[in-house]
């Protein structure tokens, strides 16, 4: 089960205030998420301050159980990063690889930046 967490935005505005934000979703038993996604309304939030509504801009790991994938989604603007983000999904898949089988983790797509990279990789398009 999906559930989000409390976490601190940032508007444009400098108001930074907590929202319900998701962390980590699986679409195969809540493919409304997948909708929300396919519609660009996922992780959506209000600022208090001056109302404007936006995509949080969090990383949360996109799991489709049923066609076996699972990707680290980053906001695009986290791309200028990318070598330390893969570098440190990479420590984590070896810390894993001490507990899980390595069939069951995919060193080829880790993460991906933005929505527009995700549909790419689920071969969907909006």
């Amino acid at each position: 089960m999906s559930k989000p967490k409390q976490s601190a935005i940032r508007c444009l505005c400098s108001t930074t205030f907590d929202a319900d934000v998701y962390r980590s979703i699986n679409v195969s038993t809540e493919p409304e998420l997948k909708a929300q996604i396919l519609a660009d309304q996922f992780n959506q939030v209000r600022c208090p301050s001056c109302g404007r509504a936006f995509g949080a801009d969090v990383p949360y790991l996109y799991h489709d159980s049923d066609a076996g994938l699972m990707v680290w989604v980053y906001p695009t603007s986290s791309a200028v990063h990318a070598d330390q983000i893969r570098e440190k999904l990479r420590r984590s898949r070896a810390m894993l690889g001490t507990v899980l089988p390595a069939a069951s983790i995919d060193a080829n797509r880790d993460v991906v930046f933005g929505i527009d990279e995700l549909m790419s990789w689920l071969g969907e398009t909006r």
